[in-house]
């Protein structure tokens, strides 16, 4: 694969740069070091685009758990279940009445 750096100027939170996957020679450790600085697509004409930026503990938890489906199965149960308590009973457990 090759890579053509582009920068983008676009008014975002986070600076990014977009790689067109067709000119310059690039290896994944060069991809990475990029990212580390700053979010980075990779894209080519016509094909899908992806997305390289960090992330940390916390954003590779949620990632792995919206891709389980136990845990999601998990999730939709719970939401589907309809007991509800009122704001009566639950003044009068905690013995605000």
């Amino acid at each position: 694969m090759a890579f053509d750096i582009k920068f983008t100027t676009q008014a975002l939170e986070h600076p990014m740069k977009v790689i067109e996957l067709n000119a310059t020679q690039k290896n994944l450790e060069e991809l990475l070091e990029l990212a580390r600085r700053k979010t980075v697509i990779l894209h080519q004409p016509g094909q899908n685009g992806f997305v390289l930026a960090p992330i940390d503990e916390f954003d590779l938890e949620i990632e792995l758990l919206r891709n389980n489906p136990e845990f999601m199965a998990y999730l939709d149960g719970l939401s589907s279940q309809k007991a509800t308590i009122s704001i009566e009973e639950v003044e009068k457990e905690l013995g605000l009445v």
